[in-house]
């Protein structure tokens, strides 16, 4: 079934910042690592400028820093395999990951310690009915933003139409987190979102002070990016502003760990204690598959903090 067996001290799922960051910790130590990228992050598309991440005035976007951070992996000479971890079986000193890549049949690779840093998935709002004819709008261009906690204060001024694929909350949260900075807020409600429209969200909206409507987009036109932008919806309706924020659904990328037995949350997020350890010895997780706040700089932090725990435990197994 395998066609090679290598062992590493750390094998790291997932290439984002917070598996690129634990990486170069650890190879900085002369430890053995190697990352297993799937390249589905987020931030491999994204090229909106980030805001809140420290040191990289002028400001770059989310695909420039990726490249950056990669760039200066290949400088700790850390070994990227691409490809995607089908299952992981054994303990510690000796984790077996199974690997799909382009080679006909799976890969095998041993590990003594593994970092989960797989991320999250987002479920992102339908047009005509398919979520992939979002793509061209989601986070480029100052079309459209996703992330209050980063990107809220971009919206001074702006005319925001909130998309919401969730449920009501998840749209109420952020109307709130954008009010003190956009010039107008409306919240669409998409009919084929990922949390079915009920008669609750429907109370809720109308009792929170925001506008709102509901429907079904069928187009959406870009006239001037993050100026003049329409969503056309299949009832004939014209709705147009100046950017969208997408209120979306996120979906931990934990299905590596559950068969595991690793403990998850009520949202699948991997549960660990302050140092990023779960609770099967020798498995860590970083980055946004655990339930922390989305941002390049938590999960650069969390990898890093990971990372040096392994350090020091990985001398003890030496």
């Amino acid at each position: 079934m395998t066609t090679e067996s290598t062992h590493y001290d750390t094998v790291i799922v997932g290439g984002g910042p917070a598996g690129i960051a634990a990486a170069m910790h650890l190879a900085f130590h002369h430890r053995k690592v190697l990352i297993v990228d799937r390249k589905t992050s987020p931030m491999q598309f994204a090229n909106t400028p980030i805001h809140n991440y420290p040191g990289i005035k002028p400001l770059e976007a989310s695909v420039d820093i990726l490249q950056k951070l990669r760039k200066e992996l290949r400088g700790f000479k850390v070994k990227t395999l691409f490809g995607n971890v089908l299952r992981i079986e054994g303990k510690v000193p000796n984790f077996q990951l199974h690997i799909k890549t382009s080679k006909p049949t799976p890969t095998t690779l041993t590990a003594k310690t593994i970092i989960l840093a797989t991320g999250i998935s987002r479920k992102h709002p339908k047009v005509d009915g398919d979520w992939k004819k979002w793509l061209p709008y989601a986070a480029k261009d100052h079309m459209s933003y996703y992330c209050p906690d980063c990107d809220s204060p971009i919206t001074k001024g702006k005319d925001i139409i909130i998309v919401n694929a969730g449920s009501a909350n998840s749209a109420l949260h952020v109307a709130r987190s954008i009010k003190p900075y956009a010039k107008r807020i409306r919240i669409f409600m998409t009919e084929d979102g990922y949390a079915p429209f009920t008669k609750e969200f429907e109370t809720i909206l109308s009792q929170s002070g925001f506008e709102w409507t509901q429907g079904l987009i069928r187009e959406v036109k870009i006239h001037a990016p993050g100026q003049r932008q329409q969503l056309l919806t299949t009832d004939g309706r014209t709705l147009e502003c100046n950017a969208f924020f997408v209120a979306w659904i996120g979906v931990p990328r934990s299905e590596l760990a559950i068969p595991m037995g690793i403990e998850v949350d009520e949202r699948q997020s991997i549960i660990t204690d302050q140092r990023g350890a779960t609770n099967i010895e020798g498995i860590w997780a970083a980055g946004d598959v655990r339930p922390i706040t989305q941002s390049i700089a938590t999960a650069v932090g969390t990898g890093v903090y990971a990372a040096i725990i392994i350090t020091h435990y990985l001398m003890n197994l030496d």
